[in-house]
């Protein structure tokens, strides 16, 4: 399927920013404008969806464009969305529209419409599923009131879908990773200068020698050379027997 080259150089700036992500909190901020302005929509929400509770946590685009409040009318009636129930069911996350599996008469009819899509108002939807966790199930949400989404809208989000879940996953890991560091004792690099334990908390968090460079402002190959230096100083010979010692905690 045909998209325009101008779409898919914004598609994967998007891609590029998202690889630098080091916290899941930030990832809606950043991926709600981009996304809004590679399919059109009236409204984008990223939404999290209890797995046992019903439950439902919203961030919207534009910020504030739905009451929070509405969250509350939302869990009420999300057993009754034909998308949530069918990612649920399949683990297919890949883009659907209400309309894939409603036609307009039959979502009329659905409590969900009358007591909280209508008043929005929404008449279509588009969404996609994102790794979830053991809580809750993550999916953004495309909404209209007036045009269907196109099947070029469909095409290009499953295109970014698989980058999108790996920045997520990847956020995840580096905060799990930063969390650790903290509840590290940092003891045993004692021998290391203070550069080199910047060097090395950023690997621990998954950055490449060309990302610390740009952090930092030198080349990846000063950087390179940091990471010999960390090496013969504590006896390892890769990031992730660096990363081991620093995580550990010093013996005594």
């Amino acid at each position: 399927m045909y998209l325009p080259w101008s779409l898919v150089r914004r598609a994967v700036a998007l891609v590029a920013q998202t690889a630098e992500l080091d916290r899941p909190a930030e990832f809606p901020g950043l991926v709600l404008p981009g996304l809004a302005g590679l399919v059109g929509c009236d409204t984008l929400t990223y939404n999290e969806i209890g797995r046992d509770v019903p439950s439902v946590r919203f961030l919207d685009h534009p910020a504030g464009a739905l009451d929070p409040r509405c969250s509350v009318v939302l869990a009420q009636f999300v057993h009754q969305h034909p998308l949530v129930n069918h990612f649920r069911a399949t683990q297919d996350g890949t883009a659907r529209r209400i309309s894939d599996f409603l036609g307009p008469t039959e979502f009329h009819r659905l409590g969900l419409y009358a007591e909280f899509y209508r008043q929005v108002p929404v008449e279509h939807q588009l969404a996609i599923q994102l790794p979830g966790t053991h809580s809750c199930l993550i999916g953004l949400a495309f909404n209209r009131q007036h045009g269907e989404f196109a099947e070029t809208d469909l095409a290009l989000l499953d295109l970014l879908r698989g980058p999108l879940s790996e920045a997520l996953t990847r956020a995840r890991a580096r905060q799990r990773a930063q969390q650790t560091l903290r509840e590290g004792d940092y003891a045993q690099l004692g021998a290391l200068t203070d550069r080199e334990v910047q060097v090395l908390e950023l690997v621990a968090v998954g950055r490449t020698n060309v990302a610390i460079g740009r952090v930092l402002e030198v080349s990846p190959r000063t950087v390179a050379k940091h990471l010999e230096r960390i090496y013969r100083k504590l006896g390892v010979g890769n990031r992730a027997g660096a990363v081991s010692v620093m995580a550990s905690p010093a013996q005594g």
